[in-house]
């Protein structure tokens, strides 16, 4: 049988919807040099659905991310990616001419009409009210109303796209004063379209804390925390609270002797990304000790900063565990410290300083927004001598052929090079690798990076 079924290509389109741009153009490629009429088929049925992605993207422009969740992970508005493809397919069969016009435009990398992309845009908004239940079985009546308001603001937030920077970042008084008519149009068209242009701006700022300093640019009040925190559009301000405040009840509870050290790098990750958070927060308002925000915001600054300061200083005590060191006695009365040569490198102890470790490695950012980076400084100068000292111990015990097993010994030194990078000593780290390449007749591997 040379041809698929209908219920094969049924199934493959299905499959081939739901996956990824990324997948689909490596499918693409591969499928270019297989032979036979199926795989032919499905090439065909891919290069279509790269086509159909692209021109969708252009047509529905900044409500397409409305359909995929924030990569910072800060609530906003947002609808199922099924009901993308679903409304596409609908608007195509609704509007094959305008598809048609805009395929001849874009011959020779011409522009599509803005217009004819608009019209596009307020097919699809009629479509969600005239038929939502063909577009997506789980589709209600309520999230396609909704999403059909969206679609209204189209043509309003295309034109919008262009200006975002600069409402976002260091507007003149003709910039700010365009946004203000912008948002004012808004209500021409419904009462409450005001705060749904917000959320598709929102949507397409990629730093959330600056849809602060567009709320307060409309608003007229410069950052004015007591106004903003009071107003209809406080909700915006509640998700970034909500997502520093999460990442916060997380801090309290990580403990290193609880945690494996995926998980530290998880919660150091996360502690990055809401101490950016903050640090946008700050410079989008101005914060008073009196308002409720920026008392809030106080307090869990320092609560984050204790709980960074906690964790860092268990760092010294944990690797003094993982890479303990004895006294040894060199002549009569006379000792010195020298590493426990036959210490493990793979029990709990070594597995609790890792997770402590990569935390401090990681921290760097948030120690300067949370006000402990001094104490940060000193935990990894602290380290760093300590460190180096036991790296030097191994590398004379090495080439002096003393201790019980040099493939052991060298995990040692290989775990203590780790360690004095995320104490941020790189320069030791890589002398200590080269030494112990030398003393071991191999070739240093190279440092890896901390995120």
């Amino acid at each position: 049988m040379t041809e698929l079924s209908v219920a094969s290509r049924n199934a493959i389109s299905a499959m081939l919807e739901a996956a990824p741009d990324s997948a689909l153009g490596k499918l693409s490629v591969a499928l270019r040099s297989t032979p036979g009429a199926k795989a032919d088929w499905i090439r065909k049925r891919t290069v279509a659905e790269i086509n159909a992605r692209r021109m969708r993207a252009i047509a529905f422009g900044p409500l397409i991310a409305l359909f995929r969740k924030r990569a910072d992970g800060v609530r906003g508005m947002n609808f199922p990616s099924p009901i993308l493809n679903g409304l596409w397919r609908a608007v195509s069969a609704r509007q094959p001419l305008l598809l048609e016009q805009a395929e001849d435009m874009t011959v020779g990398g011409g522009e599509i009409s803005p217009r004819l992309l608009d019209q596009l845009c307020l097919s699809a908004a009629a479509v969600l009210r005239d038929e939502p239940g063909a577009i997506w079985p789980g589709l209600d009546a309520r999230t396609a109303q909704n999403l059909a308001a969206c679609f209204d603001l189209a043509p309003m937030a295309r034109a919008a796209m262009p200006m975002l920077d600069l409402w976002t970042g260091r507007p003149d008084a003709d910039s700010a004063a365009s946004l203000r008519l912008m948002m004012r149009d808004t209500t021409r068209i419904s009462e409450d379209a005001a705060p749904r242009m917000l959320e598709i701006l929102f949507a397409n700022i990629r730093e959330a804390p600056l849809i602060l300093r567009v709320i307060s640019r409309v608003s007229g009040v410069s950052g004015e925390e007591r106004f903003l925190a009071e107003s209809e559009l406080a909700d915006f301000g509640e998700r970034l609270f909500e997502q520093v405040e999460e990442t916060a009840d997380d801090l309290d509870q990580f403990h290193p002797a609880r945690n494996v050290p995926e998980e530290a790098r998880v919660i150091a990750d996360r502690l990055t990304r809401a101490s950016d958070l903050m640090a946008q927060m700050e410079l989008s308002l101005a914060f008073t000790h009196e308002g409720a925000w920026g008392a809030r915001f106080h307090v869990l600054k320092q609560r984050m900063g204790r709980a960074l300061e906690n964790l860092m200083g268990l760092c010294p005590r944990m690797v003094d565990k993982a890479l303990p060191m004895e006294r040894v006695r060199i002549h009569g009365a006379m000792s010195r410290m020298a590493p426990v040569m036959d210490a493990r490198t793979d029990g709990p102890l070594v597995q609790q300083a890792r997770a402590a470790m990569t935390v401090l490695g990681m921290s760097k950012a948030a120690a300067n927004v949370l006000g402990c980076a001094g104490q940060r400084t000193q935990v990894c100068e602290t380290l760093e001598k300590r460190l180096s000292q036991y790296g030097d111990e191994l590398i004379e015990a090495l080439n002096a052929g003393e201790g019980p097993d040099e493939s052991q010994m060298t995990a040692l030194a290989v775990l203590c090079a780790e360690f004095l990078v995320q104490a941020d000593a790189e320069v030791p780290a890589r002398t200590l690798r080269r030494r112990l390449a030398a003393a071991t007749g191999a070739t240093a591997a190279p440092s890896p990076q901390i995120a």
